[in-house]
């Protein structure tokens, strides 16, 4: 885990360290997601539901990878 220290502007912004921006394929105008938690916020890429679908189907589906890639994304929303 990789931490860095950002100081609020006056009008509340913080910019994303160039490393994890890059890190996380973010570029200027992309959304992302603030998760509020009791002891602090997440901020996620916003992920076109499409997008991750997108190729699922040009191969027949395997129920037991399905299921694992649902529960590998319930877990990443677990923060």
């Amino acid at each position: 885990m990789e931490i860095k220290h950002r100081k609020l502007s006056t009008k509340g912004q913080l910019s994303i360290p160039k490393r994890f921006r890059e890190m996380l394929n973010l570029h200027a105008g992309d959304e992302v997601i603030l998760i509020l938690k009791d002891d602090g916020i997440v901020i996620k890429p916003k992920v076109s539901h499409i997008g991750m679908l997108r190729g699922l189907l040009s191969e027949e589906i395997d129920l037991e990878k399905a299921k694992a890639f649902i529960e590998k994304e319930r877990k990443e929303w677990r923060i």
